[in-house]
């Protein structure tokens, strides 16, 4: 779970702009969604303090890069966003829920109740 902060270096091609790590940990190659449940793109690269990174945990203010996106029409400043997980890893993290923080837990609460705006069954 992301929030996009106010700070845009380039609004496309791609779009380059601060986020704050709410929870969880951000990875580059993640697929984006807004909390409507849209995919919005995957995250093509992530610095911090001007050097590349390739993961983030909760707490961190990073740079990501987003090549398929403009800021201010797909993304907007405050916006929060959610690792879009695909329904099969959801139910492995499930099965596994006793290796996941409490923090972790709800994060994936908030996700699946997104999910399931549109789709009932998800994660069963």
């Amino acid at each position: 779970k992301i929030k996009v902060l106010p700070y845009v270096f380039r609004q496309s091609h791609p779009a380059i702009f601060g986020v704050a790590i709410e929870a969880g940990m951000l990875k580059v190659g993640t697929h984006l969604m807004n909390s409507e449940g849209k995919g919005i793109d995957k995250i093509k690269g992530m610095q911090s303090e001007g050097k590349a990174i390739e993961k983030a945990t909760k707490g961190k203010e990073v740079a990501i890069s987003l090549p398929n996106v403009t800021v201010g029409r797909q993304v907007k400043k405050s916006d929060i966003l959610y690792a879009d997980i695909p329904e099969r890893d959801f139910v492995q993290l499930k099965e596994n829920k006793k290796l996941l923080t409490n923090d972790e837990i709800s994060l994936l609460q908030e996700i699946v109740k997104i999910k399931r705006k549109e789709k009932t069954t998800w994660g069963f």
